[in-house]
């Protein structure tokens, strides 16, 4: 559902401004709503901030958040509790070494690193400070990228309003160049119009990007976060009892705590 929502807040946020620049009486687009030197500024400004902002070796996140917001969508907890439930039947029939032969069938990353880490580790408290840190990192990993378009969300009207003073720098000194009196009177209005039109579509550029793209994305990959991390808790609280030798039916019991009621009644 995840997925669907933001695709369709996208789609509904493009037409309903693609309506707005729509001229009714002619139906035709207003033009003024298109300017390649505002865009550039707006833009380029943003990601050349990004740049200074961020190593090299994190840009790789404006491009996968962004992506991950239109393809990731919540994980299935009820499949994950399946599957935990089977490791724990097996390891109580087989050992917990039968495990190691489903490690390469489970699609989750973290839970395939949890059962890998379930092999090495004899001792309790080094397994579960593995996974800790494990969830740690994921934590981190994800709060730099929800950073990135936050930061991005305020650069964007910044570089928008720094177009509107180009704008109007243009718009005082278009007439300057030579003697005004001289100067056809729509020449000097082309001149004005000119930079007046760059002074508003920047800002519009910077506001409607911060607000449409930046900002509701940096949501959506907190809450993806939150769902994410819940997951892992989930997981890491069955590998211990798995470690410990606990019952599958426990097992089960223990992972239904993290579902809501509605999933519960469905699970049972």
């Amino acid at each position: 559902m995840n997925r669907a929502s933001t695709i369709l807040g996208l789609l509904l946020g493009s037409i309903i401004i693609s309506l707005s620049m729509v001229d009714f009486s002619t139906w035709q687009i207003i033009s003024a709503f298109f300017n390649l030197q505002g865009f550039l500024v707006v833009v380029g400004g943003t990601f050349a901030a990004v740049l200074i902002n961020y190593p090299l070796n994190q840009l790789g996140c404006a491009y996968h958040g962004f992506k991950k917001t239109l393809v990731s969508d919540q994980d299935d907890m009820l499949e994950i509790i399946d599957q935990l439930v089977d490791l724990s039947r097996m390891s109580h029939k087989q050992g917990l070494l039968s495990l190691e032969k489903t490690i390469p069938d489970i699609k989750d990353d973290f839970l395939r690193y949890a059962v890998g880490q379930l092999m090495v580790h004899h001792d309790e408290k080094m397994l579960q400070h593995s996974l800790e840190v494990q969830q740690l990192q994921t934590q981190q990993r994800h709060f730099n990228c929800q950073e990135m378009f936050q930061n991005m969300a305020s650069y964007a009207p910044a570089f928008g309003m720094i177009g509107t003073v180009m704008g109007l720098i243009i718009m005082m000194t278009s007439h300057m160049s030579a003697d005004p009196l001289a100067m056809e009177s729509d020449d000097m209005l082309a001149g004005l119009l000119t930079g007046m039109g760059l002074a508003l579509v920047t800002t519009f550029y910077g506001v409607l990007i911060a607000n449409l793209i930046f900002v509701p994305v940096a949501g959506k990959l907190k809450t993806l976060s939150e769902q994410e991390l819940v997951t892992q808790a989930l997981i890491q609280e069955a590998i211990m009892s798995i470690k410990r030798s606990h019952s599958p039916i426990l097992v089960r019991e223990m992972m239904m705590c993290y579902l809501t009621k509605q999933r519960q009644q469905k699970l049972a």
